[in-house]
């Protein structure tokens, strides 16, 4: 995901993709979402190997029982059901993995052919993978198994987990690194390039390690800029505490760049190489931000999203390959829902 969170013609959703206007120029628009989903529903995350390729995972029947007990105090457990939908150029199809009762979506990511999803179930971690035309329930490896809430970054032969541990699946096989640092999150930048979130104890600080296809490494950048805030093809951005701008690097090179007046969800690289990111969705008058190269400009979210009546939400940001900087996004329907908007032409 990542790659770290609506209602026209289906057809209207990705239609003329392949050869979009320029990003500045595409509005931002609803789509229609997955339908016949159960009530208390909602999608939280979104991939997109491909504008006929497209993944939303979240939940459905979310339900919650009130256990309060004179004399034991009171409480409440919530439950909810995964579901994963794929968008293949007319319909949204159901791709749901095995284990999906009680199931909890924590991430999706994927290339074609190659779809990871990771989820937290009964106090552990959830690993499953769609190898293109079926699901595969992937047991975690030893030092990833009481991580509930793994990240996942697809690559082409395989994929990488993190968030409390560090590993690589490659030809059916775990390999676990120790870098010395605690991994949260791993971005690819390029076939043999990839650059990971992070932090270190004694004292408490940001870290950043750098994959170089052979071995982890920490790598040199700018100073004061501790925090990786996203990267992408050819991408990564910086932050530092106290700084008022944002590194970034393209072609080998840092150039500093101006901060967006919010970045409540996080950013995000487009396969054109843009950057996006966006001001609190659930409130009124939210927009998104895109970098034009010299300043951000914003064009207006289309549907503001909330949550259910047991308050549970959701919202997911992700670009669209092969298609030259659109982007989709997912999320929650005030009073609950699920929402699909784009800015495909």
């Amino acid at each position: 995901m990542r790659r770290a969170w609506m209602l026209g013609a289906v057809a209207v959703l990705l239609t003329g993709l392949a050869a979009p206007a320029d990003a500045a120029e595409r509005p931002w628009r609803t789509t229609e979402p997955p339908p016949r989903l159960w009530p208390e529903s909602g999608l939280t995350g979104v991939t997109a190997p491909g504008p006929q390729d497209i993944w939303a995972a979240g939940f459905e029947g979310h339900a919650c029982v009130d256990w309060s007990w004179p004399g034991f105090g009171a409480g409440t457990i919530c439950s909810s059901n995964a579901i994963v939908r794929q968008w293949n150029g007319s319909s949204w199809q159901n791709r749901n993995p095995p284990g999906v009762w009680n199931l909890e979506p924590v991430d999706i990511d994927a290339l074609p052919g190659n779809v990871w999803l990771s989820g937290a179930k009964g106090g552990g971690g959830y690993l499953a993978h769609w190898d293109g035309s079926r699901w595969s329930q992937i047991q975690l490896p030893e030092a990833c198994e009481s991580s509930h809430y793994i990240q996942v970054e697809a690559v082409d032969d395989g994929v990488w987990v993190s968030n409390g541990c560090l590993a690589r699946w490659r030809n059916g096989t775990w390999t676990t690194y120790d870098t010395g640092v605690f991994v949260h999150a791993v971005y690819t930048v390029s076939d043999t390039e990839l650059w990971a979130a992070g932090s270190v104890l004694g004292p408490f600080r940001p870290a950043i390690v750098r994959w170089d296809g052979d071995s982890w490494e920490v790598p040199d950048v700018p100073e004061g800029y501790t925090d990786l805030v996203t990267a992408g093809p050819g991408t990564v951005l910086l932050s530092g505490p106290g700084k008022d701008d944002l590194m970034l690097r393209t072609g080998g090179a840092w150039t500093a760049i101006p901060k967006p007046p919010s970045a409540h969800i996080g950013y995000r690289v487009g396969d054109d190489g843009s950057l996006w990111t966006g001001s609190d969705p659930t409130e009124p008058g939210a927009v998104f931000y895109r970098f034009d190269g010299e300043t951000w400009q914003s064009t207006p979210m289309p549907a503001q999203t909330g949550t259910g009546s047991r308050n549970r939400g959701g919202f997911d940001l992700a670009p669209v390959s092969g298609t030259n900087g659109a982007m989709v996004a997912v999320g929650t329907a005030p009073g609950g829902g699920p929402l699909t908007m784009t800015n495909a032409s």
